[in-house]
């Protein structure tokens, strides 16, 4: 059987020029509607008239005429096999089909055909939609190309501008459309960030299981994440206020359990790379604040959670080449959690640590490969997935010092089709050496995101004092 991932270089450019040619992401709208005749239940009809109206159509095919080509267009183009049509389903009767192989994580294989710890039941297949991010990234990055702005990745670390600006503390535009290595490519995915300006759960669960298969603790906490630079979705427009020099920053507040209640953490990223983050944690059982370094991005945020500080929104790692390598190593499908959260519930939990059903749809991607030179950091390996169209993480599998499989992460937006706007909904982390699963539900605080959060959120004296 042909091996439906392409070495890195192979995919011609001629390809995505045909693609660009024949791109209509109307395709994703006819492939939904006809699934819904035999798939009834749940909203997904309102996901299908969210995508069809004509401000999200808009939007779909200026991104496609950014990017050269949308995913639905690219599917119908691709040497797949006949089984993977939506309405399939994969459990542990099928899931090691030779047909399925090139198109599943083998970490996500092994949970389907589980009997013991963290199982999924069965997995859905749901048609390609096409996703994209806010008018406020497009418009600036359609500025960028129209200018004939070329991004500087220099081999100190950072990404620049032409006049020789820190790009991401600047500006807003995507660096690389069409990445031409996996430095590149990191740092559209670094980019992308949160995929808009604010963002902000209320709240966040965090429910983790143990090797018995059994809930031993859940945490909740509220969530925001800023952008700092190139805002033009969400006041305040153009720079957040005495923010110079800083990327994102992102805060959490733990409201429960009681132990923990007010624990609050707050860590801003600075574009350049000779300077390290601003990270603090306030911790109430002592009454101080900690200075953390770079390493402690490595601990978990609270006991007991699959989940790092370095995690944060699945990768959160300071850009260094001396550090880690950065390699594109194939090119193809890979089997995702859809981004219809906003409408419908995209996964349904059989209890607290199974699921009985996860939908999941076809994406193309970027093998990013991000390995540990130093032999110092928590994962030797990380194998990201990254989405084509949407520059963010359709997979990701986390290796140990020794290569074994370590941690896997997926999640679903809730994604807003006529914006482009995206916060998140589910996350699944599973640990297959400790045999642990985190399951993080956020609530998407879609109300006043044009005032929460604030500047103050990002000062962890003032955020400690949140209630």
């Amino acid at each position: 059987m042909a091996n439906h991932y392409l070495t890195a270089g192979v995919l011609a450019v001629s390809t995505l020029l045909s693609a660009a040619a024949q791109a209509d992401p109307a395709d994703a709208i006819v492939a939904w509607k006809q699934f819904l005749t035999t798939n009834t239940g749940k909203d997904r009809g309102k996901y299908v008239e969210a995508i069809s109206t004509p401000a999200a159509q808009e939007l779909a095919k200026r991104w496609s005429a950014l990017r050269g080509y949308d995913a639905p267009t690219m599917l119908k183009a691709a040497n797949l096999p006949p089984e993977l049509k939506p309405g399939l389903v994969i459990d542990a009767s099928n899931v090691d089909a030779p047909w399925l192989k090139d198109v599943i994580a083998p970490g996500l294989a092994d949970r389907v055909k589980a009997s013991d710890w963290f199982r999924f039941k069965q997995l859905l297949l749901v048609p390609t939609s096409t996703y994209y991010m806010p008018k406020g990234t497009l418009e600036q990055t359609e500025a960028a190309k129209k200018a004939g702005i070329v991004f500087n990745a220099t081999p100190e670390g950072n990404l620049l501008t032409p006049d020789g600006k820190f790009a991401l503390s600047t500006q807003g535009a995507l660096p690389f459309v069409n990445p031409k290595n996996g430095l590149e490519l990191t740092w559209t995915f670094v980019a992308h960030g949160i995929a808009n300006d604010n963002l902000n759960f209320h709240p966040m669960t965090m429910e983790a299981c143990n090797a018995e298969n059994k809930l031993e603790r859940t945490y909740v906490a509220e969530l925001w994440w800023q952008k700092m630079h190139g805002r033009k979705d969400i006041p305040p427009y153009g720079d957040a206020p005495g923010m110079d020099g800083v990327v994102e920053g992102g805060a959490i507040f733990f409201l429960s359990p009681r132990d923990v209640r007010g624990l609050s953490g707050v860590r801003k990223r600075f574009a350049d790379a000779k300077v390290g983050d601003d990270f603090k944690v306030y911790v109430p059982s002592l009454k101080r604040t900690r200075y953390l370094s770079s390493t402690d991005g490595q601990s978990p945020i609270v006991a007991g959670l699959e989940l790092i500080w370095d995690d944060w929104r699945a990768y959160w790692v300071k850009t260094d080449i001396n550090a880690f390598s950065y390699d594109i190593t194939k090119e193809g499908w890979e089997l995702g959690m859809p981004h219809g959260s906003h409408f419908y519930e995209v996964v349904d939990r059989d209890g607290k640590c199974d699921v009985a059903n996860m939908e999941v749809e076809l994406r193309p991607i970027w093998r990013l490969e991000i390995k540990d030179k130093t032999g110092k950091y928590i994962y030797s390996n990380r194998i990201l997935g990254l989405d084509k169209e949407f520059y963010y993480t359709v997979s990701n599998t986390f290796l140990d010092a020794r290569g074994n499989l370590f941690r896997m992460w997926y999640d679903s937006r809730d994604w807003v089709p006529e914006t482009g706007l995206a916060q998140w909904r589910h996350v699944p982390i599973w640990n297959p050496i400790s045999k642990r699963t985190t399951w993080l539900t956020m609530d998407a605080r879609w109300d006043d995101l044009q005032n929460n959060p604030t500047v103050a959120t990002f000062d962890v004296d003032q955020l400690r004092d949140f209630q």
